[in-house]
């Protein structure tokens, strides 16, 4: 993959669950996290990730109340994982997450398949200098 940058070492991952990592349920649909089948590629991702030092922290919508629902699906399919952070801000259609912090940040939006990260150049919010 001549002049794709794969992503370095010591990064700390936060990464969604459903629709990401998985099938898109709701939380109103709790009763089938349990079934949710996981997207192709993403376990070995996040492990290999993992495996290079990066921290890997899920970050879902999901409630407290499904936690423990939850340890059980990421260790039934293999995802290896530093903490699961859950009550994430629901959002909805046509909304977008703004995360304004002292240190860098970088965002991804999952587009449906699992790869490489690579760097591209692109266009993004930020502050007036």
């Amino acid at each position: 993959m001549q002049g794709l940058q794969h992503i370095p070492v010591n990064k700390i991952m936060l990464i969604d669950i459903d629709g990401t990592i998985c099938d898109d349920i709701p939380n109103e649909y709790s009763y089938m996290f349990a079934d949710a089948e996981p997207h192709p590629g993403a376990a070995r991702h996040c492990n290999q990730w993992y495996d290079k030092g990066n921290q890997i922290h899920f970050f879902t919508a999901r409630e407290e109340k499904d936690r423990h629902t939850t340890e059980q699906w990421l260790q039934k399919h293999g995802f290896k994982y530093h903490s699961l952070i859950m009550n994430k801000p629901r959002i909805k259609d046509g909304q977008e997450y703004v995360w304004i912090d002292n240190r860098p940040v970088r965002a991804i939006t999952y587009k449906g398949v699992w790869s490489h990260l690579v760097s591209r150049v692109t266009n993004i919010l930020t502050f007036i200098h």
